[in-house]
């Protein structure tokens, strides 16, 4: 099993949580062999040996080969699109898991692995809001938090090249996944909501996605499920300072963050916005 993250210095603790559910999770039996490949940022070789610690898999690190120049970020970073060039920096050929980094495993990730994606390039589960670029939109839309690659069919349509490319001409407001969408339409395989779960209360989920802020990292009052397994690893003295982090200034960081591309991207948001006019 090979399983694909990308991760900065901003999520350290979201990358050492999932590490530490893939290390007690992934595999029902114990018996997978299970590569782990992220690509990262910022992070510092301290801090990498302590998130190798958090998981008894081998990961191989990765740096970020591009600026992705001429592409929207996501809150200051474009490591989100990364997940359209999963050859370039896992050198895959077979099959490959797609986790967020701010997602946890909380069942063995077995049934994607083996999952039969038959002419289907991706598989994925749908995204709860809807498509973004078109609130009138009432087909299916993905997610991109948690992905299965069909990377035989990824290399033979060289799928990577054209998904680049779209999202380059089309600036979706959702950045990476809006390029899987529109590129993809009617070609991914629907996984079942527990795959990437939003609902953080749901006991069902076998991955569960922390897709609105605060993070739980951000929060004075983190998920607990996501608490149990931060307190496993060599970040758990963290726990400790994660509410007094949590004041006005952090609020207001967080908020400044999600709309502080608009400040530093602004040409690139009006083609966006002019772009979602026409559609």
């Amino acid at each position: 099993m090979h399983i694909f993250i990308a991760g900065d210095r901003n999520y350290i603790l979201g990358l050492a949580a999932l590490l530490k559910s893939i290390d007690l999770n992934v595999s029902k039996s114990g018996q997978e062999q299970v590569k782990i490949t992220i690509v990262s940022t910022g992070i510092a070789p301290k801090q990498k040996e302590q998130l190798q610690n958090c998981c008894k898999y081998q990961i191989e690190w990765q740096e970020l080969q591009s600026s992705y120049d001429q592409l929207l970020s996501l809150s200051g970073s474009k490591l989100t699109y990364v997940r359209l060039e999963p050859r370039k920096y896992t050198k895959e050929t077979e099959r490959l898991i797609w986790l967020d980094s701010d997602t946890i495993v909380l069942g063995s990730l077995e049934p994607l692995w083996n999952l039969d994606l038959k002419t289907m390039p991706i598989a994925a589960a749908p995204n709860v809001w809807g498509n973004p670029n078109n609130s009138q939109d009432r087909n299916p839309y993905l997610n991109a938090g948690v992905l299965v690659y069909n990377m035989k069919l990824w290399e033979e349509e060289q799928l990577s090249e054209k998904l680049m490319e779209n999202a380059r001409l089309n600036l979706w407001v959702d950045h990476d996944q809006g390029a899987l969408n529109s590129f993809l339409a009617g070609r991914w395989k629907q996984l079942d909501q527990i795959w990437n779960n939003h609902k953080t209360d749901d006991m069902s989920s076998k991955v569960m996605h922390f897709m609105s802020r605060p993070k739980p990292w951000e929060s004075s009052t983190p998920n607990q499920l996501w608490l149990d397994m931060l307190c496993q690893t060599p970040f758990k003295d963290e726990v400790e300072k994660i509410p007094k982090k949590f004041n006005w200034l952090s609020s207001f960081k967080i908020k400044y963050r999600a709309f502080g591309q608009w400040l530093t991207e602004p040409i690139l948001k009006f083609k966006s916005y002019q772009k979602r006019k026409k559609r």
